[in-house]
């Protein structure tokens, strides 16, 4: 499985790769904490825009693209706190810290 994630926005209103991560260079225990994450958000279900419905104009956006096998799938959230993106915020800092 490859996950990358991109943050956009932002007071400077940049875009940054902020983390990639390849399921199989992990070790075993890594790798089964990330795809379970993957799957116990239903990432492949989720629509390709999650909206926690915060507006603001400095607020970061992040896009999450997920390969596995012949499936991909990409999910855009506004870093906004709320409880729906909370578990695409997780997944984020999980890939972020295993780059």
């Amino acid at each position: 499985m490859d996950i990358s994630v991109t943050r956009t926005g932002g007071f400077a209103g940049l875009t940054e790769k902020v983390g990639t991560v390849n399921t199989t260079q992990l070790d075993a225990a890594a790798a089964q904490q990330v795809e379970q994450m993957v799957q116990s958000i239903g990432f492949f279900d989720l629509p390709a825009i999650v909206s926690g419905g915060a507006l603001g104009a400095d607020m970061f956006r992040y896009e999450i693209t997920v390969t596995q096998g012949d499936r991909q799938h990409t999910v855009v959230f506004d870093d906004d706190e709320s409880p729906e993106t909370a578990p695409l915020h997780r997944l984020v800092d999980t890939v972020i810290q295993m780059r």
